[in-house]
């Protein structure tokens, strides 16, 4: 039998709770596997942070204060975090399984070509949506969006997984709402784009997509983070518009549902090997008969070029301004964009690009520049309640780089807002940063491991109470903390209580077995014996590795090995494909 690979946790038992199974994925944050959580019988995902130096604990302080802050926000459209902790030198986070397909897998079905209908990409782009606002609202980003962090159940719900628990990068909003853009692209023509400096629009792909679906997903995939909706929230209001005013059957969402729509490639095409299917080339085709017919009709005469005036589209809300443009019938490249302005309401066409009254000509691009409300607006009063709800006050007043310094307070509970600058009631720039002072309390320390006085005397220095219970443990000296409550790094009020869980040692010996115990230790160890109604089997012990085609026998059962396995019982193991039943005792 082999050792456990030193790369891989999975068998690792964290906090002797969480028993890791598969890897499911890696990114700068950590490695997360499925887990089974022994205290719900529950799947859940652990992500582990990777190893950080020795010393240099601000990455483990950022992950769990991340992983915290991600357990605070709840919404449709999310994976939630369930907790956080550190045992020993793993540092980890909680999160819920979702079950179902990535988007990603939905979309690749073999030898298909798979895309969603306009309603159906849009609700399931909105109920995402829905719960990265919430993220967005509470100061916190995801920062990696893909059909591969979108996970699809059974009845049609979505889920959002992946938040990165570590970056080096400033949280962007912005960057979230690029990454929904491309989303929504994906869902609707079947492919992920390929890198463009360029708006995004799917009728590119797909031509009978409306246009205001093209300019939904070109406004959010703007090279220039300044022409993009500001936050979920923000393009989420845009994205609900759209699916109310679209046209005929592609709005009736009572007809739709979360299969996507196959589109199958012309006879004696391989879908398989990348065959251009025949609704992509149908335009081509169109294209070239009619030049063919239009030389032939005009011989070597040219047809004289036609054009129009921009109308004065200033005060009209976008989908009027788009409908009055597609009207001229010249085929115009129409995107959005944002600007402030203290006449026009927040909604509606502050300028366009040309300027009103400019000629136009076939193919010309326009731009409309939506008003985002004036640049300069009052700072709120927000001093007296939670960072969450000044955050929220603040985004809805316009101000969208908000930054939190933490004061130490003993006349505030901790999060209480104590004051911001600029002050409340002065007029500030929506540009500029609002800086909020918030109540910080008393940041518990890291106790596990230290002797009961030692933990106790750097609670007292910190004015914190301690409270104490006691626990067996099998290898941590008496005396010892063995666990804390809260966890490090969580904010209490002077005073607050800290309780310890100190090692009280190893359990004495239990008292001799009655008989039936004995009879029932003396019938297995007859088993044992007897190999053939266990197939030869040994018991299963958690200290074991195992490699694949190993048979142990477990609560009257025989299992198989499928691959290297080691601690997961095989009655849960099954659920990861470690073990197979084979038969029984």
């Amino acid at each position: 039998m082999s050792t456990r690979s030193p790369d891989s946790l999975s068998g690792t038992t964290l906090h002797e709770r969480y028993v890791l199974g598969r890897r499911v994925r890696s990114d700068a944050s950590g490695t997360g596997y499925t887990a089974h959580d022994l205290a719900t019988e529950r799947t859940v995902v652990v992500t582990v942070m990777h190893p950080h130096p020795e010393g240099d604990e601000s990455a483990a302080e950022a992950f769990l204060a991340r992983a915290q802050a991600l357990a605070d926000v709840s919404g449709r459209g999310l994976a939630a975090t369930l907790g956080h902790g550190r045992d020993g030198e793993y540092v980890y986070s909680v999160t819920e399984f979702a079950s179902g397909e990535t988007l990603t897998d939905v979309l690749h079905r073999p030898d298909q070509y798979l895309r969603y209908s306009p309603a159906t990409a849009l609700s399931v782009v909105a109920d995402v949506l829905q719960g990265l606002d919430a993220t967005h609202r509470a100061g916190l980003t995801h920062g990696a969006i893909s059909t591969d962090m979108i996970v699809l159940d059974d009845d049609g719900r979505v889920r959002l997984t992946g938040f990165t628990l570590l970056s080096d990068a400033a949280p962007d909003t912005r960057v979230d709402v690029h990454d929904m853009g491309v989303v929504l692209h994906t869902l609707m023509t079947g492919a992920a784009p390929a890198n463009d400096t360029r708006p995004l629009r799917p009728s590119a792909s797909v031509p009978e997509i409306p246009p205001d679906l093209d300019m939904l997903v070109a406004n959010a995939t703007e090279p220039n983070p300044r022409h993009r909706p500001r936050d979920a929230g923000h393009y989420l209001a845009m994205v609900d518009q759209v699916l109310r005013v679209l046209p005929g059957d592609y709005g009736n969402r009572e007809a739709e549902d979360t299969r996507p729509i196959p589109v199958v490639p012309p006879p004696g095409e391989d879908a398989a090997a990348g065959a251009v299917p025949f609704w992509k080339r149908v335009p081509v085709l169109v294209g070239a008969c009619v030049l063919v017919l239009a030389l032939f009709a005009g011989g070597w005469a040219f047809v004289a070029d036609s054009g129009a005036e921009l109308p004065d589209l200033v005060g009209s809300d976008p989908d009027t301004a788009a409908s009055e443009l597609a009207a001229l019938e010249l085929d115009l490249d129409v995107s959005l964009g944002e600007t402030y302005s203290d006449d026009i309401g927040p909604g509606d066409v502050a300028e366009t690009t040309p300027e009103p009254g400019s000629d136009l000509e076939e193919g010309d691009e326009v731009v409309l520049h939506v008003s985002d409300g004036p640049q300069h607006v009052d700072v709120p009063d927000v001093a007296g309640g939670s960072e969450g709800d000044a955050r929220t006050a603040l985004r809805e007043a316009g101000f969208g780089e908000i930054d939190v310094v933490q004061e130490h307070s003993a006349d505030h509970e901790p999060g209480t807002v104590l004051s911001t600058a600029p002050e409340a009631g002065e007029e500030a720039d929506r540009e500029e940063p609002v800086t909020v002072n918030v109540s910080e309390g008393v940041i518990v320390p890291e106790l596990v491991g230290m002797g009961q006085g030692e933990a106790g005397e750097q609670l007292d220095g910190l004015d914190l109470v301690t409270e104490t219970v006691q626990d067996h443990h099998e290898t941590a000296p008496e005396g010892e903390v063995i666990g804390q409550t809260p966890e490090p790094g969580s904010i209490l009020p002077e005073e607050g209580t800290v309780t310890l869980t100190v090692s009280a040692g190893p359990e004495e010996d239990e008292e001799p077995e009655d008989d039936d115990s004995a009879a029932e230790e003396e019938d297995e160890g007859a088993d044992d014996d007897n190999g053939g109604e266990c197939g030869g089997a040994e018991a299963w012990d958690p200290d074991t590795t195992y490699d694949g085609g190993d048979q142990v026998h477990f609560r009257g059962r025989v299992y198989e090995a499928q691959h290297w396995v080691q601690t997961i019982p095989p009655s849960i193991g099954e659920e990861w494909g470690a073990w197979q039943e084979v038969g029984s005792c």
